[in-house]
């Protein structure tokens, strides 16, 4: 595993120990995308996920693997996220044989040079909203990823907004100040094409022709 971890923006992702890791299919995949936030996983997030997949994937912010349960056998995973919990959670669920490399890195760090061009997609599901700070602040997180895409690459998420204020009071969550809009225009910044889709609370986006 490499460790690149710098700086102390772990408030959202300390809260993933491996008791919660056990409770976060049903309780976020399940209960919370269908009925918290009106954006059903099978139906939406999933199909989104794989529509944008390339052969080989960076995925950021990687919870406990679901969505990687579901790529083709031939596909090449890296894996990035604060919490090693979480990194060794998805790496088991998703198949060892499938896992590149295992990064434990803070997304608002440059990636090492090693890094840079390699990915044909990247997926940020369940990373922006519970980042600290203002959608603005943001925006080198999507730059940072931008770098780590090949020429064609292409990023994409599910990101919450107007979600439950008690997440948010806890640091879960960081994203009362959030929107669509700002959304649009931090990838903007870093992207020629953007498209986002609202479905419940929730936006879903994808990036890709990096400037």
């Amino acid at each position: 595993m490499v460790k690149l971890m710098k700086k102390n923006t772990d408030d959202g992702a300390k809260i993933y120990t491996p008791l919660t890791l056990k409770l976060y299919d049903w309780w976020v995949l399940g209960v919370s995308n269908r009925l918290a936030w009106g954006c059903p996983t099978k139906e939406h997030l999933l199909p989104h996920f794989l529509e944008h997949l390339g052969n080989n994937h960076l995925d950021i912010g990687v919870g406990t693997g679901f969505y990687l349960t579901h790529v083709p056998e031939s596909s090449l995973i890296s894996l990035m996220d604060l919490n090693e919990a979480s990194l060794n959670a998805a790496s088991t669920r998703a198949g060892k044989s499938k896992i590149k490399h295992k990064i434990s890195h803070d997304v608002f760090d440059p990636y090492p040079a090693a890094l840079h061009g390699q990915f044909d997609s990247i997926s940020m599901f369940y990373l922006l909203h519970c980042l600290p700070g203002n959608i603005s602040t943001k925006s080198c997180v999507i730059r940072n990823a931008a770098q780590a895409l090949t020429g064609d690459g292409i990023v994409h998420n599910r990101f919450g907004q107007k979600l439950m204020r008690i997440y948010n009071q806890k640091g879960i969550f960081s994203n009362t100040r959030d929107s669509e809009e700002g959304l649009t225009h931090i990838l903007s910044e870093h992207f020629e094409n953007v498209k986002t889709k609202v479905q419940g609370t929730v936006v879903m986006f994808s990036a890709s022709g990096k400037k």
